[in-house]
């Protein structure tokens, strides 16, 4: 191996920016569970604390409550698309792929109760009556961003088109009130951005 070989930057994936070193890379499971998957989970659960929040996720899930054999519907037939996808494209249907799928549904629903719900009302309560809406939003969507550029080393423009994403998603939320069916867009649009399960030789790393 030349000198030139151990000097120059591992390759940049679609989504995540070029590393250094190796170990930069974000290509296995396991860290995108430890860097991403746990720091979203820890904050929506610090976020579900406060008794507010509770209450505002109770409220958002009333329409699943009344009639959830509709969403079970829905995330049935989501499932169906997913593996037609899968078939069409040539990628495999294994029990690796499965458990993506499943860990992109866990965290559409994480950062969903997290930066859509919960964050928003948490820091509303800095703000008057007029700022609190698009204020808390923002920063709730900005945070939402930021932390994708700092754990899963995601590029600029990548993290940007997050921001824009998060931010529809906030919108939707504000008009139907329905989590459910945000969480459910939410998961859809992850897996059309990253639909394969990592496997250790690339720079792969879920979308929100």
């Amino acid at each position: 191996m030349s000198v030139k070989d151990t000097q120059d930057p591992v390759p940049a994936g679609r989504l995540q920016r070029a590393s250094q070193t190796q170990k930069g890379y974000i290509s296995r499971f396991r860290q995108i569970l430890k860097r991403h998957g746990l720091t979203m989970a820890t904050i929506s659960a610090i976020c579900l604390l406060i008794p507010s929040t509770l209450s505002a996720l109770s409220t958002s899930l009333n329409l699943l409550f009344i009639n959830p054999s509709k969403y079970l519907l829905w995330t049935a037939g989501l499932g169906i698309l997913i593996i037609l996808f899968l078939r069409s494209t040539g990628r495999e249907l294994s029990s690796r792929q499965a458990i993506w799928i499943g860990y992109l549904l866990m965290i559409s629903i994480v950062e969903e109760v997290g930066f859509r719900l919960s964050l928003p009302i948490i820091l509303s309560s800095g703000f008057s009556a007029s700022e609190t809406l698009w204020i808390s939003v923002f920063l709730s969507n900005l945070l939402f961003a930021t932390i994708h550029y700092l754990t899963l080393r995601w590029k600029l423009t990548a993290c940007v088109f997050t921001f824009l994403g998060g931010m529809g998603f906030s919108r939707l939320l504000e008009t139907t009130g329905d989590l459910a069916l945000v969480i459910l867009i939410h998961w859809a649009v992850t897996f059309l951005n990253t639909p394969s399960a990592p496997r250790g030789k690339a720079p792969i790393a879920p979308g929100s």
